[in-house]
């Protein structure tokens, strides 16, 4: 047969590039919600996308009539073979003319479809993010929206499911309905016979198997996210997992979710197999059918020839594919619609009260919050709508006279963050009223009213920028020229205590904050950073919920006091919520909250003067002396700006964010060879290698079918157009059906071999590579291109892109390499002549496929990386949304997001007209090349030179080895992608560790310390000492930690570490971890080099609470019991134990599942307090000889923390205890206090002897009010 009407032709290698794209992907998932699909052409509001959307379908359809048209065109040739001089030139005129209309009409109708879907998918976003931003915190609690997903994937989808792939589809109906007019025109008979046996055999096998597909796919992806889940939170706490020794638990728990993924990927793989296979095995076995009745046809001169049974058959076989592309085709239709009634679903939210677009309302100014003026809460009572039955403030009076400073204290949940919350109007009171300057609240135009509050939370959100455009942001008046905003936010941050660190990072005020919410600055930093932010826009009510609580107490109390001396402050109303009841001693009112009511307000003299007084209560909780001064002057030294360089972006790297596709630099990944990359490949697959080889055979096997499809094609054609030799024909016909069952088995082999042997191969990748990311030590994270994202990338989507090198995608490549070899060896034995002159032409063909995979592979690069940037903005916009609608920020960032969006739009323009002018230029060069190739064999069997035989057996093989090169070209952007994807999997496997945690070898010593000597005694374990201990991080060779240190700690003594954020405190701590080694001295645990023991069996005696406590996604139980040592399984009754020591069993039993219940990732389900407390039952169970407490209770309110505290004192009897806090009241029971300063201890000593001292420690203890 030759190459079909289609234009891509009816062939193994065209049908196999024609059923992959409709195949559907990997991870793909199809959820139909009745959603209107035309809705999702809604953004198409303009005349200009209406007139595009209109022509797209004119054309689309019209595209559909000139491909019959040349089917019959061509019967007349065939029949007629040799035809004359004369007839020649008219056939071939007429096929041009045809050739140039069918050119046109694709190029307009894919240009005009692939605007609309990219039309269609910026509007939706657009309006989405616009939405978003718009919406309430009700709308975020009870929907929980994931719009990350919906502005990639799902907009993604509606974009697929909305260009081409509609125009291919109006272009297929029309062809479907124009070829059976056509062949029921040209014989009744024949096209009757070829409809019922083709149409529904075809029909059948392709929607079953792609609604198989579908369904594998949904479930290999559910289980391959659950994994992805998994890696990405033993990364982000990779610190837990070395520290607790979890990683066989955790890489064991993700290779089980692989397996099952694997395990359904194979089935995947054997259906699309057998999928294609089928296929193939009906289009050659109608091939058989058609030609054996095409010859009863023909012998009892009913009607035409050989040209007229080509003619039906190709025509035939094409309206069956577009039968059975009509299931993918809707698939893909209904997973838009299914995408975008996700989108739709958000845009066409129902209005809500607090609406911060709407005009109406009171316009508020700074004199509805002026002098003289007051805010008052009227019997309010309130609920969370997610908790509706929980109520958090219950009938509460208040006022608060303006110009005042307000405090706000009180245990955890007691409702303080929620006055915050309803004073910005995030939320509405259940009952009651808030009113200001006498309106109530919802009275005022909203947007205006945040104009005059500014917000500081507890969980400072920093947004992707610079730092001058982040403290920017909270100015909310008219623009100032840019040197007097300038200078205004320079203000700002000195008086948040922020300008010493911002003039220390390379670029000060233009240094950019490259990665959502700021991860480049640590808490504290991105604490004043957000003060400065709410300070510059010169505020009437500043609200401070726990605004300075990640940062040391001079630094807080050098804050307070320039807040205090702010020109601007007598006129502010500030309202202070915070913990550290040292903030809220000088505040004109303090309110004490209790289980959603006000227990006690006034001064701090007043309150301090109830006896047993719920306020005096929690001072003496924190030991504040109430014979302090409520106001005092702290002399602090300067700052010096202890800046972790692994947080701030290299030089080189300013304002570039981070690729999410690579986790290495270009060295690393272009340091492997294509030979390198295939052998490391096999390795990996090593134990599959027979599998391998019957792969390559079935392959061979498909590319080799194009030689014995040709010779069949000759053979039948001479002989239809000649007297009909029956018992040749029925032998070649049957010939065409052995080449059908040898393209079911070919296929089906292939395809499942080499499916097979990817699935393992991406699941070893997969496991390997967590296994070597978390095998690694602290300072490897350190490196640039190794966050979280960026690892979880390499793990999940590098490593199943190596299935472009060991899959299906190899197994097309291998067969089209034979078609085109074969094909061109065949062409050139059978008529030389023939061959050189068509074989000319190849290049062509092969070149337009090629420039045009070229170009829309580029233009798609760059949309991805303006859709990803543009993904990312509104992404940590909304995840911050609370700060978004403090700052009042929502228009700007939506405006931000179009210009993001906007980036690439005239060249996407562009480049969408060249690149589906190649399209349809590639689609119909094919018939400038037929005409050229019945005008010189023609020629030359009319010279007779060759005979209508071997010209019918050299124009199917040079065509269909000249598509089969197309293909390999088109198959390139995959093999590309996955050679790169490989080189970063592979620079991964060959991280070698300075500190390996899995090696039982020692750095220090030859053979291992035995344990017996390691632990000689019960009652002398747990001495420490630093020998001249220095400390330089490789990620910041110019500023070292410490400089000959020297440190010793009794064993079953508590060492209590202070000072100011950047001292080297956690780096003491990350040492004796050996999360780190000393670049000089030694540390020495009981007399013994650390590093002399394995590392594994130096931290089996070692337990560690740090200030994140990082919990994995399992259930209490689960996360308690990883604590327990290396070789111990916790038992159900050790972990009730422990929690019972920490004070957490009444609560966990209460919990609906108990010890089983879900912690959520990282904890998500548990509040702060209570993941604090899970992490100390995890230490708790090590029974270790060594405690390290980093921060243990810093997100506990004071009640809580004493409890805790007390926990941690029973935890720490019998053992050395080593604890961090800015708290002090955390450490004055401690045995020693020792007090850093530039990484040195300049202090040390008892509470009471340092607080005679005069030193730093007194200062941090007076800036505290600890007595």
């Amino acid at each position: 047969m030759i190459p079909s009407l289609n234009g891509d032709g009816s062939n193994p290698t065209t049908l196999r590039k024609m059923l992959y794209p409709l195949l559907p992907p990997k991870n793909s998932t199809v959820k139909t919600k009745g959603a209107s699909y035309f809705a999702l052409f809604r953004p198409l509001q303009d005349v200009q996308s209406r007139l595009i959307l209109a022509t797209g379908v004119v054309l689309a359809l019209a595209a559909g009539a000139p491909l019959p048209i040349i089917g019959v065109i061509f019967s007349k040739i065939i029949n007629h073979f040799p035809p004359s001089e004369e007839d020649v030139r008219t056939r071939i005129y007429q096929l041009l003319a045809v050739a140039i209309a069918y050119f046109a009409v694709t190029w307009g109708w894919a240009f005009c479809w692939g605007i609309v879907g990219a039309r269609v998918s910026r509007g939706l976003r657009t309006q989405m993010v616009h939405r978003a931003l718009g919406l309430d915190q009700t709308y975020y609690e009870t929907q929980c929206p994931d719009i990350t997903s919906r502005l990639t994937v799902d907009a993604q989808t509606v974009q697929s499911g909305t260009a081409e792939k509609v125009g291919i589809f109006l272009q297929s109906i029309s062809y479907f309905i124009v070829a059976f007019i056509v062949g029921f025109v040209l014989n009744a008979r024949l096209t009757g016979i070829l409809f019922a046996a083709v149409i529904p055999s075809m029909t059948i096998v392709i929607c079953t198997g792609t609604t198989v597909l579908s369904r594998f796919s949904k479930e290999s992806s559910d289980s391959t996210t659950e994994a992805a889940s998994i890696a990405e939170g033993a990364i982000k706490a990779v610190q837990v997992v070395q520290a607790f020794d979890a990683f066989d638990t955790l890489t064991k728990d993700h290779e089980n979710h692989l397996k099952v993924a694997m395990r359904v990927g194979l089935k995947k793989a054997i259906a699309g197999a057998v999928l294609l296979g089928s296929v193939f095995f009906i289009a050659y076995a109608a091939n058989a059918l058609a030609f054996w009745q095409g010859s009863k046809i023909a012998e009892s001169s009913s009607s035409g020839g050989a040209g007229t049974v080509y003619a039906i058959v190709f025509l035939i076989l094409d309206a069956s594919f577009v039968i059975g592309q009509a299931g993918p085709f809707i698939q893909s239709f209904s997973a838009a619609a299914s995408a975008g009634s996700r989108i739709l679903s958000l845009i066409d939210y129902p209005d809500i009260p607090i609406d911060v677009y709407s005009k109406d309302g009171l316009p508020a100014d700074q004199q509805t919050l002026g002098p003289e003026k007051e805010i008052t809460f009227n019997n309010v009572s309130f609920s969370y709508p997610a908790r509706a039955l929980d109520t958090v403030l219950n009938d509460i009076n208040l006022k608060i006279d303006t110009g005042t400073t307000v405090g706000i204290v009180g245990s955890s949940g007691s409702g303080k963050s929620t006055i915050a919350a309803l004073l910005l109007r995030l939320y509405d009171p259940c009952q009651g009223s808030i009113m200001i300057d006498g309106q109530t609240i919802p009275d005022y135009n909203l947007s205006s009213l945040r104009n005059q509050i500014a917000l500081v939370d507890q969980d400072p959100a920093v947004f992707s920028g610079t730092v001058y455009t982040n403290i920017r942001d909270g100015f909310k008046g008219d623009l100032l020229p840019e040197e007097d905003m300038r200078e205004r936010c320079v203000e700002a941050a000195k008086a948040a205590d922020a300008w010493t660190f911002i003039e220390s990072l390379p670029y000060g005020f233009e240094t950019w904050l490259g990665e959502p919410g700021g991860t480049k600055l640590s808490g504290g930093q991105k604490q004043r950073l957000c003060l400065a932010r709410a300070l510059v826009g010169n505020p009437s009510l500043l609200v401070l919920d726990e605004a300075t609580s990640a940062l040391d107490t001079i630094s807080e109390a050098a804050i307070l006091t320039s807040l205090g001396k702010s020109r601007s402050m007598k006129h502010r109303t500030t309202v202070m919520i915070a913990h550290r009841l040292a903030s809220v001693k000088s505040a004109d009112n303090i309110i004490v909250m209790g289980r959603g009511h006000i227990l006690e307000q006034g001064s701090h003299d007043a309150l301090m003067s109830i006896p047993n007084g719920a306020y005096r209560n929690l001072i003496e909780a924190q030991k504040l002396s109430p014979n302090s001064s409520a106001e005092h002057e702290v002399s602090t030294p300067a700052e010096v700006a202890y800046i972790e360089t692994d947080k701030i972006y290299p030089e080189e790297k300013q304002h570039e964010t981070e690729s999410l596709s690579s986790g290495y630099t270009p060295d690393e990944a272009m340091s492997f060879g294509t030979i390198q990359i295939i052998g490391r490949c096999l390795a990996l697959s090593r134990s599959r290698i027979l599998l391998t080889l019957l792969a390559l055979v079935g392959a061979l096997i498909t590319g080799g079918l194009i030689l014995g499809e040709s010779i069949i094609f000759g053979h039948l054609v001479s002989l239809l157009n000649g007297p009909v030799n029956a018992s040749r024909v029925n032998f070649y016909c049957l010939m065409f059906f052995v080449v059908s069952l040898a393209a079911l088995i070919g296929y089906i082999t292939s395809g499942s071999c080499f499916g097979i042997v990817s699935e393992h191969l991406i699941m070893r990748t997969r496991d390997l590579s967590l296994r070597t990311i978390l095998r690694q030590d602290m300072e490897w994270f350190l490196q640039s291109g190794r966050s979280t994202s960026s690892l979880v990338s390499v793990i999940s989507m590098d490593s199943g892109h190596l299935s472009g090198l060991s899959g299906v995608i190899i197994g097309t490549m291998v067969s089209a390499l034979v078609s085109v070899v074969g094909g061109a060896i065949l062409a050139h034995i059978v008529a030389w002549k023939i061959a050189i002159v068509l074989f000319a032409t190849s290049p062509v063909v092969v070149l337009a496929g090629f420039f045009r995979f070229r170009v829309l592979a580029k233009l798609e690069e760059k949309n991805q990386l303006a859709y990803t940037e543009a993904a990312s903005l509104a992404t940590e916009a909304c995840s911050s949304i609370r700060t978004i609608a403090a700052l009042g920020t929502e228009k700007a960032t939506s405006k931000r997001f179009d210009v993001a969006i906007d980036k690439y739009r005239e060249q996407t323009f562009r480049s969408t007209a060249l690149g589906n002018l190649l399209l349809a230029f590639a689609l119909s060069i094919t018939y400038f090349v037929y005409s050229l190739a019945y005008w010189w064999g023609a020629r030359q069997v009319r010279f007779g030179e060759y005979s209508s035989l071997q010209f019918f057996i050299v124009l199917p093989a040079i065509l269909f080895s000249a598509q089969a090169a197309g293909q390999i070209f088109s198959l390139a952007p995959d093999i590309g992608r996955a050679k790169g994807a490989a080189s970063r999997v592979f620079a991964l496997h060959d991280q070698k560790p300075g500190i390996d945690i899995t090696s039982h070898t020692t750095t220090a010593t030859p053979t291992p310390t035995p344990v017996s000597e390691v632990r000689r005694s019960s009652s002398s374990t747990g001495a420490i000492k630093f020998q001249n201990v220095s400390l330089t991080y490789q990620s910041r060779p110019n500023a070292p930690v410490f400089t000959n240190l020297n440190l010793s700690i009794k064993a079953g003594e508590t060492v209590a570490l202070v000072g100011r954020s950047g001292a080297g405190k956690t780096s003491t701590i990350s040492l004796i971890e050996r999360f780190y080694d000393p670049t000089g001295g030694s540390i020495l645990l009981d007399g013994i080099d650390i590093k002399s023991v394995p590392v594994q069996q130096h931290r089996a005696r070692i337990s560690l609470v740090a200030q994140d406590p990082d919990l994995f996604s399992g259930s209490v139980a689960f996360n308690v019991g990883l604590g327990a040592r290396p070789g111990h399984v916790a038992t159900r009754e050790e972990v009730i134990e422990a929690c019972k020591a920490v004070g957490i069993h009444e609560f966990v039993s209460g919990l609906p599942d108990g010890y089983e219940t879900q912690c959520g990732n990282n904890g998500s389900q548990l509040s702060g307090g209570q993941k604090q407390r899970v992490a100390i039952a995890r230490a708790y169970i090590r029974d270790p000889e060594i405690l390290l407490l980093d921060e243990a209770t810093s997100a506990l309110d004071s009640q809580s923390e004493a409890q805790i505290q007390e926990a941690i004192t029973a935890v720490s009897r019998k053992r050395t205890t080593i604890m961090i806090a800015h708290r002090l009241t955390s450490v004055q029971k401690a045995d020693r206090i020792l007090v850093f300063e530039k990484g040195k201890i300049v202090e040390e000593g008892r509470h009471e002897d340092l607080m005679r001292g005069g030193g730093i420690y007194e200062q941090m203890i007076t800036a505290q009010n600890l007595g």
